[in-house]
């Protein structure tokens, strides 16, 4: 495999990508910003090229971010100030929003929206535990980025992860922001996994709900086919992703800051500009809110 690849990010998902690719026997570089972070990769993976200043991206192919949402913009600085000339950059992250910060910073580039449903997380040493049979959709934001979009699911597949190409990126976005919504935060709430969600009644009708409540402000902004069905989506990413931890419950336990406000946060403020009601993502958004403020045991 003779793709350089970059990965910005050194939580679960960058690590199992990292993993995936090292594997392929990519030329990977990794870049976090934590030194214990990048001692605990090195620890792992020895033959990883990782470092904590951008410049290490410098020739890389394809650039996958793997930071979290409100990170975005420090990030697009960093991206921006390289001067980087051919190379596609693929955002991983949750939320709403995004993509306009990449666009603004990085014009020249191309710029890939992607989803997945790849389950991963470290448990308290940094080692890595993740579920590979999800699947990645990237998309183009602009529609010359199209063949970026179908190389970059390509050196995907080369890694041996489930990849596919969709051309309408605000789809694909809004599609994961209605599920992300629905089951992140409940599952950081109830403390359970993700099938869970679906195995208990009461948690599904509030999950239920809740996508039904982003699907609806996806239609009035015409950003989500009319076709969609979030129930079916949702009971298909559920189990999907069965045994899969949220980040969002990951974020809350370790008493780190959440994506509530990317996600939950994004639905509930484009809900109230186009007039459409959503008490159960209200509510959603004003617990994660609260406990973030509270220690957790």
């Amino acid at each position: 495999m003779a793709d350089t690849i970059g990965i910005v990010g050194g939580g679960a998902l960058g690590t199992l990508l990292t993993s995936r690719f090292l594997a392929a026997k990519a030329d990977v570089r990794v870049v976090v910003r934590s030194p214990s972070r990048l001692e605990m990769l090195k620890r792992d993976y020895p033959a990883l090229r990782g470092g904590t200043d951008a410049e290490l991206l410098r020739g890389s192919d394809l650039v996958l971010l793997c930071v979290k949402a409100y990170d975005v913009p420090a990030v697009a600085r960093s991206l921006a100030a390289l001067d980087l000339r051919e190379t596609a950059i693929a955002s991983l992250q949750n939320g709403w929003g995004h993509m306009e910060i990449l666009a603004a910073a990085l014009p020249r580039l191309p710029l890939l929206a992607g989803a997945t449903s790849l389950g991963a997380y470290l448990d308290e040493r940094g080692s890595l535990h993740s579920d590979e049979d999800g699947r990645t959709l990237v998309a183009p934001w602009r529609p010359t980025d199209l063949p970026s979009a179908e190389r970059a699911a390509e050196a995907l597949r080369r890694a041996g992860l489930k990849a596919d190409t969709c051309s309408d990126a605000r789809a694909v976005l809004w599609r994961k922001l209605v599920l992300n919504s629905a089951v992140n935060p409940l599952t950081a709430l109830a403390r359970c996994t993700n099938g869970t969600l679906e195995a208990e009644p009461a948690l599904f009708a509030i999950a239920e709900r809740a996508a039904q409540e982003a699907a609806r402000v996806g239609w009035k902004l015409e950003v989500l086919e009319k076709g969609f069905d979030p129930v079916a989506a949702l009971r298909s990413v559920l189990r999907e992703t069965a045994g899969n931890r949220s980040s969002m419950l990951e974020d809350l336990g370790r008493g780190r800051r959440t994506e509530v406000e990317e996600i939950t946060g994004a639905v509930v403020r484009l809900a109230g500009e186009v007039g459409e009601s959503t008490p159960v993502q209200a509510a959603l958004l004003t617990l994660i809110r609260a406990a973030e403020r509270r220690p957790q045991n």
